[in-house]
């Protein structure tokens, strides 16, 4: 009887431990799914706002352009699919002011580009004008996407922003965490420098992330700065971006929790990254 108990135990054990550890390679290994909760897209002011006439003139005032420069930069506006009314930051739209100097003790008063009064306002190309574009753009973005999906500030476990041409120090990371009040523990990523691929990135950096994290949210803020990325010289090849970028941001809240996939717009499927820097010199990489 004793020996028939051991037998049927035994075989019984055999039998549960390869499910057993079956099911535990499963729950290590299986695939999380994430999801995209939501997103938003910073909405600019009014006051922002150019026309393709505005960009000419504002490239006419800076002096620094030749007239085949200007004739070409025309072109390329004309054909480049922007609207009437597309966004720049307020620091270079400064040159579509005039001010006049008034007697001691007046104030300047900022006139129309029709006003016929001399002495024309400087863009404003500082860190600090770059800054407050960037605080306009991205705090606009994310406190969207805030309210869109109703989680707070401190649910968030995972910030990644990304913006190419402007890297501050303290961080834009530390900026958003500051403003919106962000945990201590919050998991910051600051990438620059990536062109036009750091969206991509982000997006893969933060899906990396969310396999090892379970139960956790990631933010994404996806951003380029124009402030500072004006071009002065007359090489047409750089000219583009004088006629071509606009101001903007996104911002997307992923997830890897379950309650948050029942209410997701999207579900990450597949990201694919590949390095064209290690292609022959032959083959000039494009991408970071």
């Amino acid at each position: 009887m004793v020996e028939s108990v051991k037998t049927v135990g035994l075989s019984l054990l055999m039998k549960v431990t390869p499910l057993f550890i079956l099911g535990l390679w499963w729950v290590t290994n299986k695939h999380r799914p994430i999801y995209l909760v939501n997103f938003a897209t910073y909405k600019p002011p009014q006051s922002w706002k150019v026309s393709q006439s505005d960009v000419m003139e504002i490239m006419k005032r800076k002096g620094c352009f030749t007239e085949k420069s200007l004739e070409f930069m025309e072109r390329i506006l004309a054909n480049s699919g922007t609207g009437p009314s597309t966004a720049w930051p307020p620091g270079i739209l400064k040159l579509l002011r005039r001010k006049m100097e008034k007697e001691e003790g007046d104030e300047a008063e900022g006139l129309d580009v029709d006003g016929e009064d001399e002495g024309e306002v400087t863009a404003d190309q500082t860190e600090e004008g770059a800054r407050e574009e960037a605080e306009a753009v991205i705090y606009g973005a994310v406190q969207d996407v805030l309210d869109k999906t109703g989680v707070k500030p401190k649910e968030i476990d995972i910030l990644i922003i990304n913006c190419s041409l402007f890297s501050p120090t303290p961080s834009l990371c530390a900026m958003v965490a500051h403003h919106f009040q962000m945990r201590q523990d919050v998991l910051s990523f600051n990438l620059a420098g990536m062109g036009c691929s750091a969206g991509l990135v982000s997006i893969d950096l933060a899906k990396r992330l969310l396999e090892s994290r379970p139960r956790s949210r990631a933010l994404v803020v996806s951003t380029e700065n124009l402030t500072q990325a004006f071009y002065h010289g007359n090489d047409r090849a750089f000219l583009l971006q004088n006629t071509l970028f606009r101001c903007g941001g996104a911002a997307v809240l992923l997830s890897n929790r379950v309650q948050d996939g029942l209410r997701a717009k999207f579900k990450l499927l597949h990201v694919v990254r590949s390095q064209v820097c290690t292609l022959p010199p032959s083959l000039p990489p494009s991408l970071p």
